[in-house]
């Protein structure tokens, strides 16, 4: 087992393979092994996508969609003093765009720019257990992925206008998996 230098996790793959980023004291980072876990499903989704991280913290979900071959990855954090510190540590690669906002303002303003992202990733702090904000659909490309984190106690919340069609847990984490809902008179078709 790989240990963890206390307020540090490691991006598992790909381009910072190895790097170490910083954790904010408040935050409660995806495991690795959540982390590893979460990009094996997205497998060859990930290649050029556009990448949405929400609650993104220490960034670590987002710089490691970048690492793994995303076009790109906007980051929204509150407090974001640590995540611009890990991305000044990797060289400030253009590929990462921090929104140091709440998430429910990153989602107003996104939406607003008519921004659309192939993966949204959103995980609140756990204490909080917020519902995902609103109108975060009209930020998912066509085909695209919602993944919402959540404590394995809770429930899948609804989110207006995706289909929740998968959840997978890993240890106390618990990924929720929706698509965008098809139009009235669609065809149906399998989600990924």
């Amino acid at each position: 087992m790989t240990s963890r230098r206390p307020g540090t996790v490691r991006i598992a793959a790909g381009r910072w393979k190895g790097r170490r980023i910083e954790v904010p004291d408040r935050a409660r980072p995806t495991s690795g092994r959540a982390r590893e876990s979460l990009f094996d499903i997205l497998g060859s989704r990930i290649a050029g996508a556009g990448f949405l991280d929400l609650h993104a913290g220490s960034g670590a979900v987002g710089i490691e969609a970048v690492s793994r071959g995303a076009a790109r990855a906007v980051l929204a954090e509150r407090d974001a003093t640590v995540l611009e510190r890990n991305i000044r540590a990797l060289g400030s690669p253009s590929e990462l765009l921090v929104l140091e906002v709440e998430a429910i303002e990153a989602v107003r303003r996104l939406s607003a720019a008519r921004e659309r992202f192939e993966l949204v990733f959103s995980d609140p702090p756990y204490a909080k257990e917020t519902a995902p904000p609103p109108g975060l659909a009209t930020l998912v490309a066509a085909g695209g992925l919602v993944i919402l984190q959540r404590d394995s106690a809770g429930v899948a919340p609804e989110v207006p206008g995706l289909v929740h069609f998968r959840e997978r847990a890993y240890g106390r984490n618990l990924f929720d998996f929706y698509t965008p809902a098809r139009p009235e008179g669609a065809r149906d078709a399998q989600p990924p």
